[in-house]
């Protein structure tokens, strides 16, 4: 699978508002690689209110790390997607113990 970077701290704007790319990070897991972005969604066009939530996206093991570029100039990155539950549950563990603030991690 492939996985677009996109850039950092840039707002990405939606309907009722926007994310954005805080941070992106790779750690080890049983020998492989896992990739992690952080990111932060502000609603603030929303008749409903404003307001905001981090969440943390995990796309998968990395299998090669920005070796190409898609046709917008970005760099591109393959996964492999995270199935197994017992992985998720414990890369999860790793990451809300690095970032305790965040309640919400999903995986791509």
């Amino acid at each position: 699978m492939r996985y677009v970077h996109l850039p950092i701290d840039e707002e990405i704007r939606s309907v009722g508002g926007y994310y954005k790319i805080l941070k992106e990070g790779v750690f080890e897991f049983k020998g492989k690689k896992v990739i992690y972005v952080l990111k932060a969604a502000h609603v603030d066009t929303s008749c409903c209110g404003a307001g905001g939530l981090g969440f943390i996206s995990v796309p998968g093991f990395l299998m090669s790390y920005k070796s190409e570029k898609n046709e917008n100039g970005l760099p591109v990155s393959e996964v492999k997607k995270i199935l197994d539950e017992d992985d998720r549950k414990s890369i999860r563990n790793e990451l809300l113990k690095k970032y305790p603030y965040i309640s919400v991690v999903d995986f791509g």
